[in-house]
């Protein structure tokens, strides 16, 4: 098999991609996509290559990542912010023969390894030759992605041929997509989460995928959703909220998805009031691609997706029990490019573990509780700070622009406390205070922040997740 065959399997004068006014179907982008892979094969990079990709999300990123998945060569999607000095720390971790980039970050690189953008589609117009897709195993190497470094240095992780074979699942089992859809995701490709359940999930559906090179805003999101009308929308629980707040229209929209943190109920709830469509909550990591687990507002805890197995683990017993889940998928990846000590996430067995804990419902389902420092111990007694932090978010809801909550060590090894950050927007900081304080005081004692930091923004990673330990060592 080639992933890239499984993704090019659409009707041929069906419309493939979207970007702005262009438009290519699926005669085209099969087209495009194996001159991609002569020019490759041009430049010099043979099948068992990697070669990193670091460009805007559009239909240009679509042939090259495909290309290269055509040619057998391994492509690593990441930022095309990314500084050079992390792109070459990454290029020697996963040994990439080649690096293309746009014009000034190629420049920038320095490194006779880096292909321009400019020189790139000269490559691609002079291409020629059309040459066969590179057979491969299920369980052969295809791409790579990095981790967004939230518990530590940044690791590449290696997806097989097969994660690509299935990733249309979940959208076609539990969202209805069908061939006549269009998909669209706010956040950028070179994230997992809308790489494998819009892009892949779109494309092997036969379907329409919407792409913006544009950075996105609730602006910006608001302005494709008005143009594109897409009807299979993608984002993360931040951009729902400034969405709902700015009152942006969905027409067409029959299913929407929220994943990358934990989704408040509330935020849920108000999604389905403006537009009559049920919001899904989705979990799933770097390591498993596609979503592993999804939950509607009608069930009281997240189910398993089509095609996972889980095997829990149980962490603690008593008050509070907890667990750990092993996921099973077509979707989880081989493994990491380096050894990893810093991470609880592990894999074994051809199964993965994130560093998450979940806590069973009566129903069976599971129910998110943080990583594994966000279920801790305060003044002798369980709390759960994911759902602490969604209930003074609601009842901050116009106070603040974006509030979180760490939890933090103290001089004595078994003292934990609670810090609440929030970001003022558009009211004074007293107000801010006030409001955050009487917020605080409607929960119990034990669940009380100790102190509340008033800060201008919260350091993120590349994809948009929160960097919670920075935060922790700015609570002193």
């Amino acid at each position: 098999m080639n992933a890239a065959e499984h993704l090019l399997a659409g009707d041929p004068g069906r419309i493939a991609l979207i970007e702005g006014d262009l438009r290519v179907d699926y005669a085209g982008l099969r087209a495009d996509c194996i001159r991609s892979a002569a020019a490759l094969h041009d430049a010099g990079l043979r099948p068992g290559d990697a070669c990193v990709l670091a460009l805007p999300d559009g239909i240009e990123w679509a042939t090259a990542f495909i290309g290269m998945l055509w040619a057998g060569v391994r492509p690593i999607a990441i930022n095309p912010r990314t500084a050079a000095a992390q792109i070459t720390d990454l290029m020697q971790d996963s040994g990439a023969a080649a690096a293309l980039l746009e014009d000034q970050a190629a420049r920038a690189l320095g490194d006779k390894r880096a292909i321009d953008l400019t020189e790139w589609r000269r490559r691609v117009e002079r291409a020629t030759a059309t040459p066969d897709a590179v057979q491969a195993a299920d369980d052969d190497p295809a791409f790579l992605l990095y981790s967004s470094g939230t518990t530590g240095r940044p690791k590449g992780i290696i997806h097989a041929h097969r994660a690509i074979r299935d990733a249309h699942v979940f959208a076609r089992d539990i969202l209805g997509a069908r061939p006549q859809h269009r998909f669209y995701s706010s956040s950028k490709l070179f994230f997992a989460y809308p790489l494998a359940n819009a892009f892949f999930a779109g494309l092997r559906l036969g379907a329409t995928v919407v792409l913006d090179p544009a950075w996105p805003d609730p602006e910006r999101v608001a302005a494709m959703v008005e143009r594109h009308e897409p009807h299979i929308f993608f984002s993360v629980p931040t951009l729902y909220r400034r969405l709902i707040d700015a009152g942006v229209r969905f027409r067409g929209v029959c299913a929407a998805v929220s994943a990358g943190e934990a989704c408040p109920p509330a935020l849920a709830s108000e999604w389905q009031a403006m537009t009559g469509v049920a919001l899904i909550n989705g979990y799933g990591t770097t390591e498993t691609l596609s979503l592993m687990l999804y939950r509607t507002p009608a069930m009281d805890a997240a189910q398993p997706t089509p095609l996972t197995d889980i095997q829990p683990e149980q962490l603690t017993s008593g008050e509070v029990e907890t667990w750990r889940l092993w996921f099973s998928h077509p979707a989880v990846a081989l493994g990491y490019s380096r050894v990893v000590t810093h991470d609880s996430a592990r894999f074994a067995n051809g199964r993965f573990a994130p560093g998450d804990v979940f806590r069973r419902a009566p129903d069976g389902g599971w129910l998110f509780a943080g990583r594994t420092d966000q279920l801790v111990k305060v003044f002798g007694r369980w709390v759960d700070v994911v759902a602490i932090e969604q209930a003074l978010q609601e009842r901050m809801r116009g106070k603040a622009e974006e509030i979180c909550l760490i939890p933090v060590q103290g001089a004595d090894a078994d003292m934990i406390r609670l810090h609440l950050f929030a970001i003022p927007g558009d009211l004074p900081p007293p107000k801010v205070l006030a409001a955050a304080q009487a917020a605080i005081e409607t929960l119990p004692p034990y669940q009380r922040p100790e102190k509340v930091h008033l800060v201008d923004h919260f350091p993120r990673t590349d994809t948009g997740k929160l960097r919670r330990n920075e935060l922790a060592r700015h609570a002193g």
